[in-house]
């Protein structure tokens, strides 16, 4: 026999000291019937188990269903629709009749001037590019085929272009890289 300890408020103690029979002896008897009990509830229910397994995961299911549904509306709520609605605008005017409108149309051409017309240069030239050999507009920064950057332009940190043989930005007064290489010469 194997021997077993069990800790008991005073009360107990005392209502166990009170019986006829030694405390081992009452404390087996009440072992063994809660275990016959244990076994006899816990049999009929290992029938039941898969049929409550079910319900259980049914109702598991659907109230991660109803999250996940209320999640999504919720998101639905705060984001903006995805496109715009339609807008229609309606102008009516009074007393212009059709006979009193003229149209003019005009060409849809570059309302703007390029940068080259306005000081006298011609319009930018085609380039072919270094790396794929696509043929680039020179108002292109990157090869729109495969993205090599086509004019190597520098920069100032201010953010002016300045040129290469340049000691000073004229904008900011930093010297420039050529400058420390001229230093350095």
């Amino acid at each position: 026999m194997s021997k077993i300890t069990f800790r008991a408020d005073d009360d107990l103690v005392s209502r166990l000291e009170a019986l006829d029979a030694s405390k081992s002896e009452v404390m087996r008897e009440a072992l063994r019937a809660h275990l016959e009990t244990t076994d006899r509830e816990s049999t009929p229910s290992d029938t039941q188990t898969d049929s409550e397994d079910v319900t259980i995961d049914d109702l598991v299911t659907d109230r991660l269903d109803q999250l996940v549904a209320e999640r999504e509306s919720a998101r639905r709520q705060t984001q903006p629709p995805a496109t715009a609605p339609d807008i229609t605008v309606n102008v009516s005017l009074e007393g212009v009749t059709a006979d009193d409108v003229s149209v003019d149309h005009e060409s849809t051409g570059r309302k703007t001037s390029n940068r080259g017309e306005q000081y006298g240069q011609p319009e930018p030239a085609a380039t072919d590019c270094a790396q794929c050999g696509e043929t680039v507009d020179d108002e292109h920064v990157y090869c729109p085929n495969c993205g090599e950057k086509t004019s190597h332009r520098l920069f100032c940190e201010c953010g002016d272009e300045i040129q290469s043989d340049w000691g000073f930005c004229p904008s900011c007064g930093r010297r420039t890289p050529a400058a420390d290489v001229l230093d350095n010469a």
